[in-house]
């Protein structure tokens, strides 16, 4: 059957589109790579060798350490885990024993026997140190199996050891931690009390913060205003009339200026009042000023 010179020019125009079509797509196309799950694919930037990891573990500074775990995150070294699982509780570098908990997280086969050994460690080693560093690498793992151990080593019978206990518990945010934690808030121990106060808000099921209030009258001033800025930040209202107190008659300055920020954060009427009268007697220019901030704060309905 015999095309028309019409039909003819027709198909050649189609063609002749479609070929332009497939041009501007090619040429508007951007070029790709196919991904690595070994590192990222931006040049000098790749995963390093497990020859390379085992170096760095063994010889590097922090920094280089800190690159070849990053970059290594995927990379499976079986070599590594143990070198790294003793720095744990050997390295006398926080940033080294926190990124050697991180990689060693990611390896779901050697995690479980290292939190084993963590726990035993951080209950019944000998060693005040190695305790102390055992529970804080629970916490980095962020387990919810190492809650038990951590709730008795936050009762350990040196401070330090409880202090780590306490921050690992904030960091592994587990509901069960709450109580640990507000109980540590009247440790006998000033490094304890100040590391509960440092994690009280990260555990996110932790809703009764009555016992903050004990801490308003600790015996060191910093953290009296410690607690004082974390009433405030809460906005606990069962708070306004000791912060009012502690506003009108502290000895220290700083302990006035948290009071002063919390009520007018929490906004009331009673602490509103106290605000009005300190401010006619305060001395101290930083105070005077959180006084005048305060008062420009939102009040609380009633």
């Amino acid at each position: 059957m015999k095309l028309s010179h019409n039909s003819l020019l027709i198909a050649s125009i189609a063609s002749a589109s479609l070929l332009c079509s497939s041009l501007v797509s090619a040429q508007a196309a951007p070029e790709t790579r196919e991904y690595s799950r070994k590192g990222e694919i931006s040049p000098g930037t790749q995963a390093p060798s497990i020859a390379g990891m085992v170096a760095t573990i063994e010889r590097g500074s922090p920094v280089a350490l800190k690159a070849a775990l990053e970059y290594g995150e995927r990379v499976v070294c079986n070599a590594c885990v143990p070198l790294l699982e003793a720095k744990l509780l050997s390295s006398n570098n926080a940033s080294v024993r926190e990124m050697s908990a991180w990689w060693l997280r990611h390896q779901p086969f050697a995690g479980p026997a290292i939190l084993t050994n963590l726990k035993r460690v951080a209950t019944t080693d000998p060693s005040v140190e190695r305790r102390a560093r055992a529970a804080e690498a629970l916490g980095e793992f962020m387990d919810p199996f190492g809650l038990p151990a951590l709730t008795q080593a936050a009762k350990d019978v040196d401070p330090t050891v409880r202090a780590a206990a306490v921050r690992a518990l904030g960091r592994l945010n587990n509901e069960g931690a709450g109580p640990v934690i507000t109980a540590s808030l009247s440790d006998p121990v000033v490094l304890v009390r100040a590391a509960a106060l440092d994690v009280l808000l990260l555990v996110a099921s932790l809703r009764d913060f009555s016992a903050l209030l004990p801490v308003l009258a600790d015996a060191d001033p910093s953290l009296r205003a410690h607690a004082a800025r974390l009433c405030g930040e809460l906005r606990l209202a069962t708070a306004e009339t000791t912060l009012s107190a502690l506003l009108a008659g502290d000895s220290a300055a700083p302990v006035r200026k948290a009071a002063a920020w919390a009520l007018g954060r929490i906004g009331g009427a009673t602490g509103r009042s106290a605000l009005v009268t300190q401010k006619a007697r305060e001395t101290d220019p930083f105070v005077q000023s959180a006084i005048e901030i305060a008062e420009r704060m939102t009040v609380r309905a009633p």
